[in-house]
């Protein structure tokens, strides 16, 4: 006669599979993080590219209006706009050198 014993499980077979469960969702949380992390990055890429071109257009704008003003046909007419004189012997100021030999006594 066989004796049936319903309440009696393996339970190594129950741990393996809690085990592996838990192991497979970590995994799938994990790997949805790591998604999540790449979208972020990318999103932050593109933001930077864009912060980048419109940085390059402001230096371009910047440098456009830097030659304009150094140009030599405007500084010419700046320079009668503001009634300045060419003046033909330049006197310029002239400072000594220190010599290290001077600065240790």
């Amino acid at each position: 006669m066989t004796i049936i014993q319903p309440n009696k499980n393996n339970h190594r077979t129950s741990f393996l599979i809690s085990v592996l469960l838990v192991a497979s969702i970590s995994a799938a949380l994990w790997g949805i993080f790591l998604y999540n992390q790449l979208v972020n990055l990318r999103h932050e890429v593109k933001s930077q590219e864009n912060n980048l071109r419109q940085a390059e257009v402001t230096n371009a704008e910047l440098k456009n209006n830097l030659y304009s003003i150094i140009d030599a046909k405007n500084l010419k007419s700046s320079t009668d706009s503001q009634s300045l004189i060419l003046d033909k012997n330049p006197e310029y100021i002239r400072t000594t050198k220190l010599s290290y030999a001077n600065l240790a006594d």
